[in-house]
């Protein structure tokens, strides 16, 4: 069974910040993980991604590739205002 599952990201482009957020599957709890992300490519490494529990670290660096390519992308639309 799988320990953890991801639902959706979020980009804040502005701010090269991604939020990933799913599930833990054990506990039946949500979780949203704000990760950097400069050049829309996360970065696990730098100091101001969190501490992670090795299973959910593991599966975003697996997802990795997904997650940059905007395969787990919460769809938005930009106001289009017209003068």
């Amino acid at each position: 069974m799988e320990l953890y599952r991801i639902f959706y990201t979020f980009r804040t482009k502005d701010l090269n910040f991604i939020t990933i957020t799913g599930m833990d599957m054990i506990n039946r709890k949500l979780f949203s993980v704000l990760v950097y992300s400069p050049d829309d490519s996360i970065d696990l490494q730098h100091t101001l991604t969190p501490d992670l529990p090795e299973p959910l670290y593991d599966l975003i660096f697996e997802e990795k590739t997904k997650i940059d390519i905007g395969y787990y992308d919460l769809v938005t639309w930009e106001r289009n205002v017209i003068h």
